[in-house]
């Protein structure tokens, strides 16, 4: 918890006129729905600060399991979430970049109680607990921990020890939960056992991870089974390559949800490729291609006359600053008239080729079945879809929806902070 400043800060006037002509308070003022928690995480086992020491704009500060980090003072003084700087966390901020200078520097720094409390030539004191500062130092060392985490690519191989977790465990709050969250940020794939066949636990399943998104295509939740007159390919009966769902969309579904109610003990089997895994086998095996498929942008479109239009133009792989892959975007049967330069257009399909061809190739396809009253959650930007053909008298009812990943990233942090905190703040990939 902070302790109040001594006064009101001129770099942060908390008593500016709000926009109605009124007074507003400190932060300290407002009734939030979030408890004001100011620089500190709440880990038991972090490290105090047991030593502090300014050089320049710079602070140094030593920690009790012998680590010595250096922080700029400006980046100190942004970061105050104390209740009358206000804390990002909920958007109640009244201290911004825009609030000090770049010079600025403490005038005083000492530690007291594990904390690092630094005093501000205005007067305002800073409470930074030992833990808010480990967790967030940026050294090349605590980097390197929020860059560690590394998703785990398959192949067909993924059909043998499908990752799994009983539904029971998966909704228990805690560590079950947990387990299931971390199969589908590390595989981008898991499915769900004894979930059940009442329609009502699509939802059930969607809730764990995220709320549903409804959008004009799918609407919220989409029963996919064959119809007479099918306004999608998905409600045939014939074969669907793997793809990604909605790659149309400027942001695709995040979280692939689906729940089977039926299935056919002929055909419609379920196919999985990992879109991670091919882009480093391009990226191994032919450099020129992954070099096409990571800065040519390809066009999927989506239209349906009088309803909507659908179009977007993004590369098929997009990679993170470390030159990860972060997102897949391919949808074969969605694809629209390549619109590059000339000279780009034969390498591109060249490109898209080498991809398509691993896509549908047996060594890079998990096949299985998924049986009634399972569901697969899957990550819609990295693992494409598909199935095999079937009877279109059959029943096979599979229902769909769609969840954000951020939400599903965002859970997965929050009770990551609870069960496991240092990782919690691991890099994750932002997608298409």
């Amino acid at each position: 918890m902070s302790e109040p400043s001594a006064g009101l800060s001129a770099e942060a006037p908390p008593n500016a006129p709000a926009a109605d002509g009124s007074e507003r308070g400190a932060v300290g003022d407002i009734t939030t729905y979030n408890p004001h928690l100011g620089n500190r995480l709440g880990i038991a086992d972090a490290p105090a600060a047991t030593g502090a020491a300014i050089d320049g704009r710079r602070v140094l500060v030593e920690f009790a399991d012998g680590h010595e980090r250096t922080y700029a003072a400006q980046w100190l003084r942004h970061c105050c979430w104390c209740d009358e700087c206000g804390n990002p966390a909920d958007g109640i901020r009244f201290t911004t970049v825009a609030s000090f200078p770049s010079d600025i520097a403490p005038a005083s720094a000492h530690t007291c109680d594990g904390d690092l409390v630094l005093s501000w030539p205005d007067g305002h004191r800073s409470f930074y607990g030992g833990d808010w500062l480990a967790a967030n130092a940026y050294d090349d060392d605590a980097r390197n921990r929020r860059a560690a985490w590394q998703p785990t690519t398959w192949r067909a191989e993924l059909a043998d020890d499908f990752p799994t977790v009983d539904w029971d465990e998966a909704s228990d709050g805690g560590s079950g939960q947990l387990r299931a969250y971390r199969l589908l940020r590390d595989y981008g794939i898991v499915r769900i056992d004894n979930l059940g066949t009442d329609p009502a636990c699509t939802g059930q399943l969607a809730d764990l991870v995220g709320p549903i998104h409804e959008t004009t295509v799918y609407g919220r939740i989409y029963d996919v089974r064959a119809e007479p007159v099918a306004k999608l390919g998905a409600k045939t009966g014939m074969a669907q390559a793997p793809h990604i769902d909605d790659a149309f969309y400027y942001s695709p579904p995040g979280i692939d949800i689906f729940h089977c109610l039926v299935n056919t003990d002929v055909g419609g089997m379920s196919t999985y490729v990992d879109g991670f895994s091919i882009a480093e086998s391009l990226r191994a095996d032919e450099p020129d291609a992954f070099e096409a498929l990571t800065t040519l942008p390809v066009t999927h479109i989506r239209r349906h006359p009088g309803e909507i239009n659908l179009r977007s133009r993004s590369p098929v792989i997009r990679l993170d600053e470390f030159g990860r892959p972060s997102g897949i975007r391919y949808f074969d049967r969605a694809l629209g008239p390549p619109d590059v330069p000339p000279d780009d257009v034969d390498r591109l399909y060249d490109a898209i080729r080498a991809f398509s061809d691993r896509m549908r190739s047996p060594e890079f396809t998990a096949t299985i079945r998924v049986e009634p009253g399972q569901g697969v959650l899957i990550d819609n930007h990295r693992v494409m879809h598909g199935r095999t053909a079937f009877d279109p008298a059959s029943g096979r009812h599979i229902r769909l929806c769609h969840v954000p990943r951020d939400e599903f990233h965002g859970r997965l942090r929050e009770l990551s902070l609870r069960l496991d905190p240092w990782s919690h703040d691991q890099y994750l990939p932002q997608g298409s």
